[in-house]
C-alpha cells in the first residue's frame, strides 16, 4: 500500500517536471516525448472524464507557464488562450478513452496520434497567433528529424511524438506478450528510422552547395529609436513644434541607417536591408525617403530593403508597416505591407493593405520578403514557395528572443528557401533551406547591430511545397480506416 502511494507521488512529480520543460520557453526536445507518454498513461488509469480533466488541467498549466511571454497581453487574455489550447489539446486523450476495449490491437495505437494531429491542425488554422505552441517547435534542435517537414509538414512530427506515446503505453500493456511487443516496436522503429535516414540524407547530400551572396542586415542602435508624439502632432497648439521634433529625430535615425547601408555596400554586400520598422518616417515625407533610398541603391549597385514604419497622424490606424526593396538601378521592385498584424499590440494601430508575398527575379535568384509575425503562419508562407531567398525584417522583445527566431527556421525547411531574419530586440539568423544556421546575432550583446551572412543563392523545391498538407488528409483517412477495422474486429469477437 505504501509503495503504491509512493509510486503515484513519484509519477505526479515526474509528470509535473517534464510538463514544465515540454513546450514553450523552457522546452527541452526530449521532454515532450516523455511528458506525452506519461500523461497518456496517467489518463488511462482514471475514469474517462477524470482523465480528461487531468489532461485539461496539466496541459493548461503547461501552456500558461511555457508561453507566458507576451508582456502586453492582460493576464485574463493569457488565461483564456491557455484554456482554449488545453481544452483542444485534451480532446485526443478523451477520444483515446473511447477505444479502451481495443487496446490489445496494435492498430489502436494510431487513434491517439491521428486525433492529435487533426485537432492540433484545426486549432492552428483558427488561432490568431498562428502556429505558436505547435508540438513540432519543441524539436527545433533536432536538425535531422526536422527535415521530415520538407515532405509532410509540422504535423508529421506531432504524429511521431503522439504515436511514440501510444506505442510506449501499448508495449507496457503487452509486456508479457513478447512476440507482439517485438512487432510493434519494429513497426514504429522502422518508421522513425526511415524518417531519420531521410533527414540524414537531406542534410548530407541535399544541402545547398550553390554560390553565396554577401547580405548585410541592419538594426538601428537603441539610442536612436524614435517615439512619435501623435497627441502633440494632432494638437493645433503644439503641432508645429511636435512635427519639427519628430522630423529631426526620424532624419537622424534614417540617415544613420543609410550611412551603415553604404558602409556595408562598400564592404562588399550585394543586398542590404533593415529590420522591421527600424526606419521611421511621417507619411508626408515618405516619397523623399524613397528618393534617397533609390539614389543609394543605384550609386552603390545594391539591392536596398527598407524596413519602415510609416506614420500617418491623421489616421486612427496610424501605422503602415512596410518592407520596400529597391534594385541596383534604383527601381522600387517590392512594396510589401505586413500581411498579418500582431493581435493586441499592433493590430489596433495598423493600416496595412493586403499585398500578398511578393517575389522578384534577380541575378541572385528569386527573392521574396515577409515581415516578422507573418512567418508564424505556415499557410501564408506557402505564397513564398519557389523563392531562393526570403528576407524577413523582424522586431521582437526579450521574452521571445530565441523562441520566435527558432520558429522561422521551419518555414525555410518547409518551402525550400534560404532565410535571413533580422530581428531588432531579438535574435537574428541566416539559414540555408535545411534550417542550418549560417550566421546569427544577439541584439542584446552585439554592439554593431549588423548581421553579415554569406547566403546561398539557390533554394530547392520541397515535396511539402508541392503536396501541401496532404499528410493531414492522410490522417483523416487513416483514423477512419482504423476505427472501421477495430469495430469489425470487435463485432467478430462478439459473434464468435
Amino acid at each position: 500500500m505504501k509503495n503504491n502511494i509512493l509510486q503515484k507521488v513519484l509519477l505526479v512529480i515526474l509528470l509535473i517536471f517534464f510538463s514544465v520543460i515540454s513546450n514553450g520557453q523552457y522546452a527541452v526536445f526530449y521532454a515532450i516525448w516523455i511528458f506525452t507518454t506519461m500523461l497518456l498513461f496517467a489518463v488511462r488509469k482514471l475514469p474517462r472524464w477524470q482523465g480528461f480533466l487531468l489532461a485539461f488541467l496539466v496541459t493548461g498549466i503547461v501552456y500558461y507557464i511555457g508561453f507566458d511571454v507576451v508582456p502586453f497581453l492582460p493576464i485574463s487574455i493569457s488565461i483564456i488562450i491557455a484554456i482554449i489550447f488545453s481544452l483542444l489539446t485534451s480532446l485526443p486523450y478523451l477520444i483515446d478513452s473511447f477505444f479502451s476495449k481495443n487496446r490489445k490491437s496494435f492498430q489502436s495505437t494510431l487513434i491517439f496520434p491521428c486525433a492529435f494531429v487533426l485537432i492540433e491542425y484545426a486549432y492552428h488554422q483558427f488561432n490568431q497567433y498562428g502556429s505558436w505552441g505547435h508540438f513540432a517547435y519543441t524539436q527545433q534542435t533536432q536538425h535531422i528529424l526536422l527535415q521530415s517537414i520538407s515532405v509532410f509538414g509540422m504535423g508529421y512530427i506531432t504524429f511521431l511524438i503522439a504515436w511514440f506515446a501510444s506505442v510506449s503505453n501499448w508495449v507496457y500493456d503487452q509486456r508479457y506478450e513478447g512476440r507482439n511487443v517485438k512487432k510493434g516496436v519494429l513497426i514504429y522503429g522502422l518508421v522513425l528510422g526511415l524518417t531519420l535516414m531521410y533527414g540524414a540524407y537531406r542534410v548530407q547530400f541535399q544541402n545547398s552547395n550553390s554560390e553565396t551572396i554577401r547580405i548585410a542586415s541592419i538594426s538601428a542602435l537603441d539610442s536612436l529609436k524614435v517615439g512619435i508624439d501623435l497627441q502633440g502632432i494632432n494638437n493645433k497648439e503644439t503641432e508645429n513644434e511636435a512635427i519639427i521634433e519628430t522630423k529631426r529625430n526620424t532624419s537622424k535615425l534614417n540617415q544613420y541607417l543609410f550611412d551603415i547601408s553604404i558602409k556595408e555596400a562598400e564592404a562588399g554586400a550585394k543586398i542590404v536591408f533593415w529590420a522591421e520598422g527600424n526606419g521611421v518616417i511621417l507619411k508626408e515625407d515618405e516619397s523623399e525617403l524613397y528618393d534617397q533610398a533609390r539614389e543609394i541603391a543605384y550609386t552603390q549597385n545594391i539591392y536596398l530593403g527598407l524596413g519602415i514604419a510609416v506614420i500617418d497622424p491623421a489616421n486612427s490606424r496610424f501605422l503602415e508597416n512596410k518592407f520596400v526593396l529597391f534594385d541596383r538601378n534604383g527601381k522600387k521592385v517590392m512594396d510589401y505591407w505586413k500581411g498579418i498584424s500582431v493581435p493586441g499590440a499592433e493590430a489596433p494601430i495598423s493600416n496595412n493593405k493586403t499585398t500578398g508575398i511578393q517575389k522578384i527575379e534577380t541575378d541572385y535568384g528569386t527573392i521574396a520578403g515577409a515581415i516578422c509575425f507573418d512567418l508564424d503562419f505556415p499557410n501564408y508562407l506557402k505564397e513564398a514557395k519557389g523563392s531562393d531567398i526570403l528576407l524577413a525584417p523582424s522586431n521582437d522583445y526579450k521574452e521571445i528572443d530565441q523562441l520566435h527566431t527558432n520558429m522561422a527556421k521551419f518555414r525555410a525547411i518547409e518551402q525550400g528557401f534560404n532565410l535571413i531574419r533580422q530581428a531588432s530586440l531579438g535574435h537574428s539568423i541566416g539559414t540555408d533551406y535545411t534550417g542550418k544556421v549560417i550566421s546569427e546575432m544577439n541584439h542584446f550583446t552585439d554592439t554593431s547591430k549588423v548581421l553579415i551572412t554569406q547566403l546561398p543563392t539557390k533554394g530547392t523545391k520541397t515535396i511539402y511545397a508541392v503536396i501541401g498538407d496532404s499528410f493531414i488528409v492522410f490522417c483523416i483517412f487513416l483514423l477512419g480506416l482504423v476505427i472501421i477495422v477495430l469495430k469489425r474486429k470487435r463485432i467478430g469477437r462478439k459473434a464468435s
